[in-house]
């Protein structure tokens, strides 16, 4: 039988939904792992600073992700990218709050949450997406190659999945959050 704390949520520790996620998850009783670089700005309880072989295996799976996403100028956040492999890793499925936009009839993410997304997709994860600008759950359908319509709230369903998302989070993407854990837990 599944208790509460059994399951672990990895996230990055960063101001917006990182933050409300362990702030949730602590209401829950769910453990967190909050992954870092070597830094004084993180100041999360949970906080675990990666190790130089970490940061090495993490630039890997930034530099496989960028394949995808053809960014430029990803040395000035390489950091916080590699990172993020660590909250996707040890995670079987991944949750994320950010906004999403549509280019060429496809969904695709805002900003630097996508770089976690992408790690994801590239191992197979489940993902799930809220849209925090249309208040709308998706899940990333492999088969597509695209994130669909969830027509149900999603419930944590791993013992270990990552929570992770927007620094500029809204009302939408903390109630969000809020009913992820309340869908789950309660």
């Amino acid at each position: 039988m599944k208790t509460v704390n059994h399951y672990t949520c990895h996230s990055g520790g960063a101001e917006g939904a990182d933050s409300y996620f362990e702030f949730f998850a602590k209401k829950f009783q769910v453990q967190v792992v909050a992954y870092s670089y070597k830094t004084n700005f993180h100041s999360s309880e949970n906080k675990y600073e990666l190790t130089v072989d970490e940061f090495k295996e993490g630039v890997i799976q930034v530099l496989k992700a960028n394949e995808i996403l053809k960014r430029t100028k990803i040395n000035a956040y390489l950091k916080l990218l590699a990172r993020n492999w660590f909250q996707v890793k040890y995670a079987n499925e991944v949750f994320a709050v950010t906004n999403l936009k549509m280019v060429q009839n496809r969904l695709q993410i805002k900003g630097g949450t996508a770089w976690a997304v992408q790690m994801a997709i590239n191992n197979n994860k489940k993902v799930f997406v809220y849209n925090q600008q249309t208040a709308q759950w998706f899940f990333w359908d492999a088969y597509a190659l695209n994130f669909k319509t969830l027509t149900q709230k999603p419930k944590i369903t791993a013992y270990h999945f990552a929570g992770i998302g927007t620094r500029n989070i809204n009302l939408f993407g903390i109630q969000a959050i809020e009913e992820l854990f309340k869908n789950t837990f309660e």
